[in-house]
């Protein structure tokens, strides 16, 4: 056997077998780089070993003739805590909201089951001779003792045979007042008949259940109205008091 070619022969394996372990070695130095061109991990540069340039490649790999700088995403110490600024101006102060009732009081409505009829002549020229009913009954039994804001919103329409001109108003009024054929309360709403056949009306007024255990909102009419119906509402008032400033 010649060992001269067993020797040349060892030799070609050893360097094919170092080769291999040097070109798996810039594989494994390939993977492991902790960049990855991102902003969140890094970027991987190229220095140029003659000129020390520094060029960023754009992919995961340097070109020969340069040095990889893994420059990978590294976040620095928390810095201290910057002192507290001074506190702003005082803003603007913001608009006054609706006035409301407290958590005790209660609001209680009720609507008109039937719409109502009232038929007049159309003759009657005086407010006292208007015909009026009763549209809705408040009673002191049905709510907690108090003072009540009453509010009260009526719809109804003209007949044919209204003759344009005459009235119509609403108001409330007490039991008492009502049977002894009183005056009508402050708060009523009035209108004339025109041209449209159809109106509605808001009326307003108060209830103290100790001293009126009930209370009507009544309408009347000098020329017939008829389908008279109505929401009415009455609002408790907890807490009260005295206008800021005078009056005019």
């Amino acid at each position: 056997m010649n060992h001269s070619k067993i020797s040349g022969l060892s030799k070609f394996v050893a360097g094919l077998i170092a080769g291999a372990v040097l070109f798996s070695g810039s594989a494994v130095a390939y993977n492991a780089y902790v960049s990855d061109n991102t902003p969140e991990n890094g970027f991987l540069l190229c220095a140029n070993l003659k000129t020390k340039a520094v060029t960023f490649p754009n992919k995961l790999s340097c070109p020969s003739g340069t040095k990889a700088l893994d420059l990978g995403a590294v976040t620095g110490v928390e810095g201290p805590e910057g002192p507290e600024g001074p506190e702003g101006p005082e803003g603007p102060r913001g608009l006054t909201g609706t006035s409301g009732t407290s958590s005790t009081g209660k609001n209680y409505w009720g609507t008109v089951k039937t719409p109502i009829d009232i038929v007049a002549d159309g003759s009657i020229t005086s407010s006292s001779n208007m015909v009026k009913k009763i549209i809705y009954t408040l009673n002191s039994s049905d709510v907690p003792a108090g003072i009540y804001k009453l509010w009260a919103h009526v719809g109804a329409l003209w007949s044919d045979a209204a003759a344009v001109g005459s009235y119509a108003e609403c108001y409330f009024q007490t039991d008492e007042k009502y049977l002894a054929k009183g005056g009508r309360e402050w708060g009523a709403a009035m209108l004339e008949k025109g041209s449209w056949n159809s109106f509605d009306l808001n009326v307003y007024g108060d209830w103290i259940t100790s001293a009126e255990p009930k209370i009507h909102l009544i309408c009347s009419t000098s020329g017939t109205i008829k389908g008279v119906n109505a929401m009415v509402e009455a609002t408790s008032i907890v807490n009260g008091g005295q206008f800021a400033g005078a009056g005019s």
